[in-house]
């Protein structure tokens, strides 16, 4: 089963280019794709990321909002691909699941429960945290997308521009401006879509991440925007997946399905 990915990254390089950095020493961004490295060549991933005290497994913070980020959005041009309501109940989702990949939240009976407070060493996931333990009682998951998606767009671009990934540009217009993130490295803001291709072309093992990143990219119909004509493909390869992962991350990823197409519904 093969995935063409069309011309949003067929113009790049092959992912096992000298583009992309190889490193994959302990504690670095490669490490987390060692045990797959089969699937994509010995490319690590082309851009650095937070570690958290102590390491996540050996490995570092998962930074899965800044890859949902990438995989919404053109390559070259920063251009949006979903609606803007979607796209930030997507990177709410992200967010919530990067707390989730670090064991600081779980999700049970359709509730976000704090599992443990330790503050994390990234900024962004420290200030999502803060919000849910400031949060007396435990409220669903729906409560918490809708919450955390009215600013996790800005939030998540924002992350990615002082990292040095995205560039804003300002348009003025008559009637106010618009903000554009435009990408500083293409190969960088393509790197999601060729890793989750390649791996599911090889049959490869996907973790967590990579299960969440996938699995969010079809709860937004992102991936019908992006792989035509392979998009049930896709699907039909990362859904046995996602069925058997573990309940928090089947609750996380069923509760955003539900909560964009009511998005959907809704704007229609």
């Amino acid at each position: 089963m093969t995935y063409d990915l069309g011309p949003r990254t067929r113009h790049h390089h092959d992912p096992r280019s000298a583009a992309y950095d190889e490193s994959t020493s302990a504690g670095s961004p490669g490490a987390r794709h060692a045990a797959t490295s089969d699937a994509v060549g010995s490319a690590a991933v082309p851009y650095t990321v937070t570690a958290p005290p102590g390491g996540l497994r050996g490995q570092a913070w998962p930074l899965l909002a800044d890859d949902m980020f990438r995989l919404a959005h053109r390559d070259s041009t920063g251009a949006p691909l979903l609606d803007a309501h979607v796209a930030g109940l997507g990177l709410s989702a992200a967010l919530l699941g990067e707390l989730l990949l670090t064991g600081h939240v779980t999700v049970r009976n359709g509730l976000v429960v704090v599992a443990d407070g330790a503050a994390p060493s990234d900024v962004l996931a420290h200030s999502v945290l803060d919000q849910l333990v400031k949060e007396t009682g435990e409220h669903p998951v729906r409560t918490w997308l809708a919450y955390l998606g009215r600013g996790a767009y800005e939030d998540v671009a924002g992350r990615l521009e002082r990292a040095g990934h995205l560039q804003a540009e300002v348009s003025r217009r008559l009637f106010g401006r618009t903000v554009r993130y435009v990408p500083t490295d293409m190969n960088a803001a393509a790197w999601p879509w060729a890793r989750l291709a390649g791996l599911l072309r090889r049959h490869a093992q996907l973790d967590d991440f990579d299960i969440l990143l996938g699995g969010l990219a079809i709860a937004t119909d992102l991936h019908r925007v992006v792989l035509i004509g392979e998009a049930n493909a896709f699907a039909a390869t990362i859904q046995p997946l996602i069925a058997e992962a573990a309940d928090p991350i089947r609750e996380l990823l069923t509760h955003t399905r539900a909560a964009a197409g009511d998005a959907v519904i809704t704007k229609t």
